[in-house]
């Protein structure tokens, strides 16, 4: 998986690319958890995610916990239809701000 980060002061925007699965969550998870500390928002593009497994929504639910903690806000975006059936199928689909 491929991220880049866009800086918008308070606000982060990770731009997303690839695979979310076993082999990167980990990674994934680390880098998440620095953006949590850093920014008090974060919006993560899913324009070019492929796939996401349960590993990388476990991340994604830690991220959005860690920045619910401190009243900041994740949002998803641009999120294809594969991904989306998983949040769905998970209930993640009701927790999380997907635009």
């Amino acid at each position: 998986m491929d991220v880049k980060l866009v800086d918008r002061g308070t606000a982060g925007e990770l731009l997303l690319a690839g695979d979310l699965d076993t082999k990167t969550a980990k990674d994934a998870e680390e880098l998440f958890s620095k953006m949590a500390e850093r920014f008090q928002d974060i919006t993560l593009n899913m324009k070019d995610l492929e796939y996401i497994s349960s590993a990388g929504l476990r991340s994604i639910r830690n991220l959005y916990i860690k920045l619910k903690e401190k009243d900041g806000k994740l949002s998803l975006t641009n999120v294809n239809e594969n991904v989306m059936e998983v949040f769905e199928m998970t209930g993640l689909a009701g927790l999380l701000n997907i635009r």
